[in-house]
């Protein structure tokens, strides 16, 4: 059984993800990235990707947005009990399935992305010098 990534997205959000993850982890042959252009069709992309699957293979996608036009054309794809659809994806996300790929660990990272969104703010103490940085 193989295992296949896809990262699908509206316009190039996809393909900067796949190539954020191939910065970090190296290139990454079973992780292909599809956008979705303006005036494209959704469609084509989900047949594309079920044309490139079979029953045997291990299939994660990847989507940007839930109930955004890609990932609704992608649902039918879950019919099949080997596709997982995941919505919201993000590149803590993206890097621990190409890293890990032990399908049974999906929730946990679908949660430790979920925990890496945080607001940050760089707070100064008065009792910092002036020469901090």
């Amino acid at each position: 059984m193989s295992r296949k990534i896809y990262f699908i997205s509206h316009n190039n959000f996809a393909q900067g993800l796949k190539q954020a993850v191939e910065m970090i982890a190296g290139k990454q042959d079973n992780v292909t990235a599809f956008g979705l252009m303006p005036g494209g069709d959704p469609n084509a992309i989900i047949k594309t990707i079920e044309a490139d699957i079979t029953d045997a293979d291990e299939v994660l996608i990847l989507g940007d947005l839930e109930g955004g036009s890609v990932c609704n054309a992608a649902m039918r794809l879950t019919i099949k009990d080997n596709v997982t659809l995941v919505t919201g994806s993000n590149l803590t996300l993206a890097l621990q399935v190409v890293l890990d790929s032990d399908p049974t660990h999906l929730d946990h990272q679908i949660e430790q992305a979920r925990t890496g969104l945080k607001r940050l703010k760089l707070k100064v103490s008065s009792n910092q010098d002036d020469n901090f940085f």
